[in-house]
């Protein structure tokens, strides 16, 4: 199998999007299909979304047509411990009403009986009960989400309708992250699905650079390239607009074993007939929820009101052409910090506290306006880029070392140690086992400018003099807090370097 770089991929696959316009654009025109059949559940979605808060909730049969049993109150979201007791205990007492029915031959003998017996069909009896007992489920009100959502898609909803519309793709599908993220582009999920989009990391490594150091799952530009690229993939291996909206939740190679076992690439028939053991309440209804949030989405006037949505967020993007520190990007632009970060939220803590470098290649966003941002990026010096990657610290555990005298002799928490290395238990390491330290190794060599490597018994005073430098410009050089401290391997910048070049792609987005 031949493996295509991550960027190369992505564009392989916006390229075969765009080649693939109008056969896609035939089948946008008409929107997303809306069987008949789903008006039910299409229905409870836009009631989850536009009607109830977040602290209450609806007691619903899992099944078709979702018959709503009652609205109960749970605490606010944050309160998970408490909410998940609610949420039990108000299960609990629906289950046990509809067993008591059918122990009672059907008569009710409570007020919530009677509800609930007003809800089932005329001709239901004591197993109808029983069964609808089995299938009760608890939906959370999302209404303050989902206008929090609206309100944010402001920023890149441009961006993702040209897109859409470039690439053929149906229009709806602009609300597909109210369903995954509430349009939140840092949002994270139980199962490790982040971003606007919410890629898994697996799925997202196929379109995108995913890893410590970069991770453009949280790239709401970039990521919306790449969801545009898998839907659009999607339907071209399932031919079928609703099995291929499902596929985003419930994995392409999924859905083709639902359509092997149903024997039809009918999306209604799967939804009724597949029983995969992965296929649950969320991916049989996640066609349906999307066509509900584009539904508010679309007519958001009527459902909320004073709708104010952000402005549009359209950087500049720069390729940087060096490994570039944080520190050194921040000293020679005029760029607010958090501005910084928030325009490039692909970018890792590590990134941000010094152990990791920019890469060479990045796109770096930057605030639009009239600013000369490659000028200011050009003008960078070349003794605070660098050729490489700074390393990571490695530790290798030696026989009868544990994983406390480690974290005490490099100053780090333990929990800190155990997190960079993926550990779960302190007690489960092993002699000749490699340990990354969330600290960052050596200086790699800078891109420009002379240096000089400390050896024993240098002083900053005889280094000056050998190097025909003042004493206290070679202090303010290398921002040294104790310059009667120097270390032996420790690198200083003898000379400033010349600037260097950068290229700009000159893409807004």
């Amino acid at each position: 199998m031949i493996t295509l770089h991550r960027p190369l991929l992505l564009a392989f696959a916006l390229a075969w999007l765009m080649l693939t316009v109008p056969f896609a654009s035939a089948l946008a025109r008409d929107g997303l299909p809306r069987p008949v059949q789903l008006e039910p559940a299409i229905d409870f979605w836009t009631r989850i979304y536009t009607e109830i808060p977040v602290d209450r909730g609806l007691i619903h049969d899992a099944s078709d047509p979702m018959t709503v049993y009652g609205e109960v109150p749970i605490a606010e979201p944050g309160e998970w411990r408490i909410r998940r007791q609610q949420v039990r205990a108000a299960l609990d007492e629906y289950r046990e009403a509809f067993t008591q029915l059918a122990a009672q031959s059907m008569r009710a003998e409570s007020a919530l009986q009677a509800r609930l017996l007003a809800r089932l069909p005329a001709d239901a009896d004591a197993d109808t009960a029983l069964a609808t007992a089995e299938r009760l489920r608890f939906q959370g009100g999302l209404r303050e989400r989902f206008r929090a959502g609206l309100e944010r898609s402001g920023r890149w909803r441009p961006h993702i309708e040209t897109l859409l519309a470039d690439a053929g793709l149906p229009a709806e599908l602009v609300a597909l992250p109210h369903v995954e993220s509430s349009f939140n582009p840092v949002a994270r999920s139980h199962a490790g699905a982040a971003g606007l989009w919410q890629f898994t990391v697996g799925t997202g490594r196929e379109y995108m650079t995913v890893n410590r150091v970069i991770d453009e799952r949280l790239d709401p530009w970039r990521s919306t390239e790449a969801a545009a690229a898998l839907l659009a993939y999607n339907y071209e291996r399932l031919q079928n607009w609703p099995i291929a909206v499902t596929a985003y939740n419930h994995g392409r190679n999924g859905m083709l074993r639902a359509i092997k076992a149903v024997g039809s690439r009918d999306y209604v028939r799967i939804r009724e007939e597949y029983t995969g053991a992965r296929f649950g309440f969320a991916s049989r209804n996640f066609y349906p929820s999307l066509l509900a949030a584009a539904d508010v989405d679309a007519n958001a006037e009527r459902y909320f009101a004073n709708i104010e949505r952000d402005a549009p967020v359209r950087p500049i993007r720069v390729r940087l052409p060096h490994f570039t520190p944080m520190k050194t990007l921040l000293a020679g632009l005029e760029v607010d910090p958090q501005a910084l970060e928030d325009l490039n939220p692909s970018l890792g803590p590590a990134v941000w506290d010094g152990r990791k470098f920019i890469p060479q290649g990045f796109h770096l966003a930057l605030p639009a306006g009239e600013h000369d941002w490659a000028g200011a990026v050009a003008a960078l010096p070349g003794s605070a880029l660098y050729q490489g990657q700074r390393p990571d610290r490695q530790h290798a555990i030696a026989s009868g070392e544990t994983l406390s005298q480690i974290a005490n002799r490099y100053g780090v928490g333990i929990d800190t140690l155990m997190a960079s290395n993926g550990i779960a238990n302190a007690h489960q390491i092993r002699a000749g086992q490699e340990l990354r330290l969330p600290s960052a190794g050596a200086m790699p060599a800078p891109v420009g400018g002379r240096h000089y490597e400390v050896r024993p018994g240098d002083t900053l005073g005889a280094i000056a003099q050998r190097h025909n430098i003042a004493t206290d410009d070679l202090e303010a050089l290398n921002a040294l807090d104790n310059p009667d401290q120097l270390q032996v391997g420790q690198r200083l910048r003898i000379d400033g370097a010349p600037r260097v070049a950068v290229v700009d792609t000159g893409e807004e987005l």
